[in-house]
Parts: structure tokens; sequence; C-alpha cells
């Protein structure tokens, strides 16, 4: 089932970088820097820096078993054959779902080219935008990374010209305060945060196209995502530093660029930064996008036709669409950026502590694939992370839940609730085959008990 074997392995470190630096420092930071300083104004810069030390922490167990055991689809396959198969669906559900993002970021990509003209439909943008990376996502992972490498370029030109800008102008003086709605609104920011700095996670799910799986993966996720934190700072302190906070709460980031940089470089800032920077984590986006939807065709819940994949281009074409309607969807029915982030970033936490289960399990059956890994990390300093994830994520999708509208948690539901009938009834059909894949993954010899053992008469 399936034809998984065709994706080609093409992607080297430094385009792994690029995507998962995209996937981190991209648009979603312009989207949602604005809220973060609604919930704690001054406090934006601290709350990057709880996120940035927490979440890697936080996620190092899938760093780790991505190193031991690299897959496309991880997200899916891990939990799918190592915890039990409705785990998988379930984290499936979750993945499918973050894909309504890529249009909250083709609309980012509008709002800031309308800065300049305010002709300009944002609307318009983010359908043109999200058809153009289905294209180029069309040619391949490879040709879409170089892309990648090269939009991520001009984002940090753009973003340094914000900062050098910013903090010429930042009044020290009259820094707002750090806690103004006191622990509670530094942790609702910080959780928000993992929207974009928990971005870096899903370079994993392109483990079955890359050259060197096991080194790239867990460099991609810790080192990017650190990189991309100390970025988050330098942003937001002239973010909040330059105007009362009223101005800016709320607001993107142009409000005061627009006051700090001359004119042509606040052009360059718009298209640099701005646009380049939500193209950037669209292209991501879509690339990994598809990886669990491709290995979980192969598992035989959804029909074999549905995950072909093009023999030269190596990319699997009717997922790529499936993916794009996805990410239209927002666009076309009008949800904020806010509200999509934080239903996103909440069920993916769900879904990091499910892996950092897995991840134990996996290396308690099979430490050899552990020890033979390019990451090393011993058996206490997993058990401690794995540990640690649980309440840090937990207290994460709690944080963003309880801010989701009753229409926006009306929808969630509707979602896994048709999830859940699918998987009522796809399960029976192949539960067997899922049951012999994860014995061999698990070195499990199947049993040569009869299914059903019949009962001795008396």
């Amino acid at each position: 089932m399936g034809e998984v074997h065709n994706l080609k392995r093409s992607v080297t470190l430094m385009q792994a970088l690029g995507i998962t630096f995209h996937q981190i420092v991209g648009g979603g930071i312009l989207a949602i820097l604005g809220s973060a300083i609604t919930f704690t104004g001054g406090g934006v810069p601290i709350a990057v820096v709880i996120t940035a030390i927490a979440l890697p922490l936080a996620t190092i167990p899938y760093a780790a078993l991505a190193s031991a055991l690299p897959t496309a689809g991880g997200m899916y396959k891990y939990a799918a054959r190592i915890l039990h198969p409705g785990v998988g669906f379930l984290n499936l559900g979750f993945v499918v779902l973050s894909q309504i993002t890529v249009g909250v970021l083709g609309l980012t990509a509008g709002v800031y080219l309308q800065s300049l003209a305010g002709w300009i439909n944002p609307h318009a943008v983010a359908i043109t935008l999200i058809l153009f990376f289905f294209v180029i996502n069309l040619l391949g992972a490879s040709f879409s990374a170089r892309i990648g490498l090269v939009l991520a370029l001009i984002m940090l030109v753009g973003y340094m010209t914000f900062i050098v800008g910013g903090f010429l102008h930042v009044d020290w003086a009259h820094y707002p305060a750090v806690l103004p709605n006191g622990v509670g609104g530094l942790l609702q920011a910080s959780a928000l945060l993992t929207f974009v700095l928990g971005g870096g996670t899903f370079v994993a799910e392109l483990g079955g196209e890359m050259r060197n799986p096991g080194r790239t993966i867990p460099i991609s996720i810790i080192g990017g995502t650190l990189f991309a934190g100390v970025l988050y700072i330098l942003l937001a302190i002239p973010a909040v530093g330059v105007l009362p906070i009223p101005e800016v709460a709320g607001k993107p980031l142009t409000v005061v660029a627009e006051q700090v940089l001359p004119h042509p470089l606040f052009v360059f800032f718009v298209i640099g930064g701005g646009l380049v920077a939500s193209l950037g984590t669209m292209n991501s986006s879509m690339t990994w996008g598809t990886k669990g939807l491709l290995i979980a065709i192969s598992d035989g819940w959804f029909p074999a036709r549905f995950g072909a994949v093009n023999k030269r281009f190596g990319t699997p074409h009717y997922l790529l669409v499936a993916v794009t309607v996805i990410g239209l969807a927002p666009v076309l029915l009008g949800y904020g950026i806010e509200e999509i982030a934080s239903g996103v970033a909440a069920f993916l936490s769900i879904g990091f502590i499910i892996l950092s289960g897995a991840s134990v399990r996996l290396r308690r059956l099979r430490p050899d694939l552990f020890e033979a890994a390019s990451f090393r990390l011993q058996w206490a300093a997993h058990l401690v992370c794995a540990a640690l994830s649980v309440p840090v994520l937990g207290v994460t999708a709690y944080l963003l839940l309880t801010r989701l509208s009753a229409a926006t948690l009306i929808g969630l539901g509707v979602w896994f609730v048709a999830c859940a009938c699918w998987y009522a009834v796809r399960y029976p059909r192949i539960k067997d085959e899922l049951r012999q894949r994860s014995r061999e993954l698990l070195g499990r010899q199947p049993s040569t008990k009869p299914a059903h053992t019949p009962v001795p008469a008396e």
C-alpha cells in the first residue's frame, strides 16, 4: 500500500536548517507578536526566554526518537507503531489540522503588503500565494528547500533592519512594565509563542527525505529553536520599547517600523521581513505537511491511490492538493490568526506529550536504536526531559484552549468527531496489519496462538 519508497533522500543539513528556520521564525512571529504584547506588555522578551528554554527541553525526547529512528511522517508513525494505531491516528488529526495555518500566513503576507498599498486585498494575496507554493512543492522537497534557503537570507536581513533601527529608538528610561497582567499574562504570552517556536520540530517529518537524518534532525530542532529564540528577543525589545503599549498591542510590527525606519528601509522590511517571512513558513509547512498522511495511506487508513507519488519529482501530488485545500479553508471562513494559532499550538502540544511517551517506550524496548544514533542522550536525561514535557506542554495546551471561543471549540469538536468516525470505520479492517508492523519495529515475533482459542468441551 502506498508509495513511500519513492520519496527521494535529497534534503541536506543546510536545507533542513532553512526549513526549520522558516517554520520557527517566519510569518508566525509577525502574526502573533502583537497578541503576545496584549498579554504581558514589556514582558514579551521574558516570555520568549521562557519558551525558548522550556520548549527545546520538552521536545528533546522527540529529537532523540527521530535520530534513533528517522522516518517520514514521524508524528503519526511513531505514535502508531510504538504506542497504538489509534494514538497515531489522533496525532495525524493534529498534524492535518495544523495545515490551516498556511492560510493564516497567506493573510499575514497580505496584511503587510496592504501597509504599502491600501488597495491590496489580503484574501486575494493569500489565495495566490497558497496556489503558488502548491506548484513549487509539486517540483519536489529538495527544490522547495533551496528556495527556502534564499528566502531565509532575505528574511534575516529584513529582520535585522528592523532590529537595528528599533534599538536606536528604544526609550530605555520609560521601558514598559514587564508584568502588567501578572504572571498569568506572562504565561499566556509564553504559551502562545509555542505556536512558532514549536514549529522547528516538524522538520522531523522529512526524515525519509534527508541524506543523514540521524544527525540533521536533532541539530535542526534544538539548534534552530535556540537561534530563533535569540532573534525573537531582539525583535521583541523594540516592538515594546519604542511606542506606548496601547499603540502596539495587537498590531503588526509595521506600526513600529514606520517610526524607526526611513521609508526605503520600511518598504524593504515589509517585503523582506513581512512578505518573505510568511512565504518561507508557508513553503516549509507545505513541504512537511503531507508526510504523515503518506505513511497513513501506506498503512491503509485511506485509499492507496491518494498516496500516489510522482516518480519524476518524488512528491505526493494528490496529498498536496488536500493540504492546499486545508490551507485555503481559514481564508474562506474568516478565522482570526490568534484563534487559529492558539488552537493549533494547543493540540500539537498534546501531540508532543504523546511522542515523548513513545520515545521512552521505544528506548526501553529497543535500546540498540538509541545506542547507534548520532544524537546520544543518556537514559537518565531522557527520562527527565520526558517527565518535564508533560507539565510544560500540558500547561501550555490548557492555557491556549481556555482562550478559544465557543465557535472555534465547536469547529474543532466537529473535526475530531469526524476523525473518530473514520477511525471506527477503517481500523477493524487494517488492525491486524498494523499490529504486525508494530511487532516488526519493536522486535516482537508474531504470535502463533489462534485469534480465537476454542474452548474445550466439558
